[in-house]
């Protein structure tokens, strides 16, 4: 008897110190695990900081070789930023300072730039005061430019010469850039390299080391896009911080250029059960939204017509009117836009840089985008999520839409150009009887598509395993092969006689 009790007490004794051995692998497993996942994401976020110091490298050199007055619009935005400051003339005394004779080397092939003169601007004095260049008045415009106008101030305020307050300007704009791609990189959730090449695009990296509004625009457009995947992916729960975070950045991008307004459609990829909204007095969730979805949807539909009455004489509300009323015209436009400019827009979107006259090599512009395919066919193993059907329709239905409305915003400019010779002309016209009057769509670039590029290949759903460190070497050689070329055509455009 003592002995059987003996026996029932050592197996009871024996299945506690299995199942504590048992509990002590498990926690043995989790720790490894946690430990690896812990050592990926510190290897992604390294890399995520080594593409942001690529960038911004590879700015310097862009902001160096492409010579002042040499990129598009220059002195318009220097001009902008002088209205949002409530000072008229901004952009004169600041160019007025700079002595160089550029004006005429834009698709003159032969000008080059003059050394002599650039040596001499490094030291000039500015013309203006301090006082004099001092802000009147700060309007909300200002969040245009506003990295490059901290800069601009900074060489000001310290007295520098009038090109170092304009390098000053670019490299601000270009550190702004280099930052928002790194936030976006870093929340990125799924193709972080093929996001990271569109990021290092010429095109791209001219516009972010120079003075326009593009360095502000772009990076933000990356944001947005890699805040709505990390949403819909990443995070556990959809707070009002993130809600507040969605509207920030996408009234940001609308107020500096409104076609892009309708990034806003990407939002129907965000699950709504991840929806937990605590306003104090109330939580919004997944049941209550699905509960006024049927009112809300009704009052935003009445809110779109009531708006489309209100701003009905807004050109580009009239452009929208007549190209749904004149539907057939509408899409030759379209067709006649794409044959006449296609080739145009597809290479500029990669580079053609300076006034838009020193393209890259078409051959050049299809690898880059190969490489972008490439970049959207391969996975590792910290990137094993599939994009749903429903998911790839909204985004690639937001990306053509998207695409549409960019280039339907230029057919004002074409109008008023072709009819009345100039943008700023004050004539009116009819639409139905305009669109008749223009071959197609001009004034189009292909900087202006880069924000979308992404989207259309982010739903290719990946088929190949690539580690991630073949990945990272792959865009590193591409990347610096790629501006070896960018570097040979600059210095061959602007520097050798």
């Amino acid at each position: 008897m003592e002995i059987h009790r003996l026996r029932i007490v050592l197996q009871r004794q024996w299945k506690k110190l299995e199942l504590k051995n048992s509990r002590l692998n498990q926690k043995d497993v989790l720790i490894k695990e946690w430990n690896f996942k812990m050592n990926s994401k510190n290897k992604v976020v390294g890399q995520e900081k080594r593409v942001a110091i690529f960038i911004l490298i590879l700015g310097l050199i862009m902001s160096i070789l492409v010579p002042t007055g040499q990129t598009p619009d220059e002195y318009s935005h220097l001009n902008m930023i002088g209205n949002s400051v409530g000072l008229e003339k901004f952009a004169s005394n600041i160019m007025k300072s700079i002595e160089l004779e550029t004006e005429d080397i834009a698709y003159n092939y032969d000008k080059k730039i003059n050394i002599e003169e650039q040596k001499n601007v490094l030291t000039e004095k500015p013309i203006y005061s301090r006082k004099e260049m001092l802000p009147k008045k700060i309007t909300v415009a200002v969040i245009k430019h506003l990295p490059a106008t901290i800069g601009i101030y900074i060489g000001i305020i310290f007295g520098l010469p009038a090109f170092w307050v304009l390098q000053l300007g670019e490299l601000f704009a270009l550190l702004f850039y280099s930052y928002i791609c790194y936030k976006a990189l870093q929340i990125m959730p799924i193709k972080k390299n093929m996001m990271a090449w569109f990021m290092i695009f010429p095109m791209a990296l001219q516009q972010a080391a120079s003075i326009n509004y593009d360095a502000v625009l772009i990076p933000l457009c990356y944001l947005f896009i890699s805040y709505m995947l990390y949403l819909k992916y990443e995070k556990t729960y959809i707070e009002l911080r993130d809600i507040i975070g969605i509207i920030l950045i996408w009234g940001i991008i609308t107020y500096i250029k409104i076609p892009y307004i309708l990034f806003i459609i990407l939002i129907f990829i965000l699950p709504l059960e991840k929806i937990h909204i605590n306003l104090g007095f109330c939580k919004i969730n997944a049941q209550i939204i699905k509960s006024v979805m049927v009112p809300i949807s009704i009052g935003a539909i009445l809110l779109v017509f009531v708006g489309v009455y209100i701003f009905r004489k807004v050109w580009f509300v009239q452009i929208i009117y007549g190209f749904v009323i004149e539907w057939k015209r509408a899409i030759y436009l379209l067709y006649a836009t794409g044959r006449t400019w296609g080739e145009f827009l597809f290479v500029s979107t990669v580079g053609n840089l300076g006034w838009l006259d020193t393209p890259i090599c078409l051959g050049v512009a299809i690898i880059v985008f190969l490489i972008v395919i490439m970049f959207a066919t391969v996975y590792n193993a910290n990137d094993e999520k599939h994009i749903k059907l429903k998911d790839a329709l909204i985004i690639e239905g937001t990306a053509i839409i998207l695409c549409l409305f960019i280039t339907i915003a230029l057919t004002n400019h074409t109008i008023m150009v072709t009819l009345y010779g100039s943008e700023f002309a004050e004539e009116t016209y009819e639409i139905k009887e305009a669109l008749y009057q223009i071959p197609y769509i001009g004034g189009l670039q292909g900087r202006y598509y880069l924000p979308i590029c992404s989207l259309f290949f982010l739903p290719i759903p990946p088929s190949t395993f690539m580690e991630s460190k073949k990945q990272n070497l792959i865009l590193k050689v591409m990347g610096l092969t790629l501006y070896v070329y960018i570097i040979y055509i600059l210095i061959k455009r602007y520097w050798l006689i």
